[in-house]
């Protein structure tokens, strides 16, 4: 366990407030004032945080300031961290099960929690605990999820009065995925990522994510794009982005898969199990396989449980991880997360 020092009174505002309730109360509702007296006992909130895979991702450009443009469809799936809020006088104290993450200014949680304004009533701290399960440096946006469930969850326990956009707008300052999370299900990404379209949620297919135990840096992929950037494809105003094949939307998910993650072919260079991944996946039957984020998690797309099945039995090298999971609807996500 990795115990992070605590903030205090980082923020400007007088200490005061009240807590959040540990149940699917009105408090996690937009713009909902929370002016209710809550007991001592109820001041403990739990949330998942899942993980995403991106179906596919484009580089379009760079801009000056050197973060790059692109387009992806996302899609939150099964595999979840979970994070336990609880009230204490003041001050932020983080606490996690994975020795290899910072638990001080570093971690998007902190970041999070410190982003928020303080209560104006009430305890004004918080201890976070955070247990991961999703793998780090996987491409999979773990560091992005957990940062927007504490948003979330923090909204709640301290009982504060944001809406939903000003949720948003508080994520977009902390990171590029963390806008996506605080929605969930299927989306489009544009600009750098903060950019959230809705879709219609795309479900009836398994998956199974492998990731070879290698962290590759972010930065360190989209460094090596250098101009070697594609077209957008305006996917996002054709009819056929939208699902189509009524009863049959596996197929539509692969087609999206096959359109490619331009970063794949970089973080290969970096991570070559990458590329023994993906041929392991297709000879063992999956329809579609890709790359997820900057890596170094690949995933594929089954049709049916009995393919999944023969592909799982199919032995990997040590220290490889591989993850069964199936795609994350918005409503369940929102619940999982603690919006509703």
């Amino acid at each position: 366990m990795v115990r992070g020092y605590s903030r205090n009174h980082l923020h400007p505002g007088d200490p005061g407030g009240l807590p959040g309730e540990d149940d699917r109360s009105d408090s996690g509702r937009s713009g909902a004032v929370h002016d209710r007296r809550i007991p001592d006992k109820l001041k403990r909130i739990v949330v998942d945080a899942p993980a995403k895979i991106n179906l596919y991702l484009k580089v379009l450009g760079r801009r000056p300031d050197g973060y790059h443009l692109i387009e992806s469809a996302v899609q939150t799936i099964t595999l979840y961290d979970t994070l336990t809020f609880e009230t204490q006088p003041q001050g932020i104290d983080l606490e996690i099960d994975n020795p290899a993450l910072s638990s001080g200014p570093e971690n998007l949680v902190w970041r999070a929690a410190t982003s928020l304004p303080l209560p104006d009533r009430g305890p004004c701290g918080a201890r976070i605990r955070l247990v991961k399960r999703i793998p780090i440096g996987a491409g999979l946006g773990g560091g992005s999820s957990d940062a927007a469930a504490t948003l979330v969850g923090m909204r709640r326990l301290w009982g504060l009065n944001l809406s939903d956009p000003d949720l948003q707008s508080i994520a977009a300052s902390i990171g590029s995925d963390v806008p996506f999370f605080l929605t969930g299900g299927t989306a489009l990404l544009t600009g750098t990522g903060i950019e959230v379209e809705t879709l219609p949620d795309l479900a009836g297919y398994d998956l199974l994510v492998v990731f070879p135990g290698v962290e590759i840096p972010t930065a360190k992929v989209y460094a090596c794009t250098g101009t070697a950037l594609t077209s957008a494809l305006k996917i996002s105003s054709m009819a056929r982005f939208y699902p189509t094949l009524a009863g049959n939307l596996g197929e539509e998910v692969e087609t999206w898969v096959r359109v490619g993650n331009d970063l794949e072919s970089h973080a290969r260079s970096l991570c070559p199990a990458i590329g023994e991944i993906r041929d392991r996946l297709l000879a063992a039957g999956a329809a579609a396989v890709a790359m997820t984020g900057s890596g170094s998690a690949v995933f594929g797309i089954f049709r049916g449980t009995g393919a999944i099945r023969r592909a799982l039995a199919e032995p990997m090298p040590d220290g490889h991880v591989v993850l069964r999971c199936s795609p994350l609807s918005r409503q369940e996500h929102r619940r999982r997360v603690g919006f509703d």
